[in-house]
């Protein structure tokens, strides 16, 4: 199973949010792959990325600034850069 962290925190009123969510399990459905996304808040980053980012094949940093944690966003993008996991931002 394809694990792909969401870096954001996750806001239900914000339209773009709810549609990383539709379109992260269109995609898993066009392939025919099992894919599994969780959102990752900005501010348990901060206290620290390896131990809430290790576990995911791939990261995409959700809009909606600001962020709980700016300085969670940055180490997140950090993370996947110096670690060599695929990322995306939107």
């Amino acid at each position: 199973m394809l694990r792909i962290g969401i870096i954001g925190d996750f806001n239900p009123q914000y339209h773009t949010h709810a549609a990383i969510d539709a379109a992260i399990a269109h995609a898993a459905e066009a392939f025919g792959e099992p894919l599994q996304s969780e959102w990752v808040p900005t501010p348990s980053i901060a206290s620290g990325p390896e131990r809430a980012l290790a576990g995911f094949d791939a990261l995409w940093a959700s809009p909606a600034s600001p962020y709980a944690s700016a300085e969670g966003m940055l180490l997140g993008i950090q993370f996947a850069r110096t670690h060599g996991v695929p990322f995306t931002a939107t």
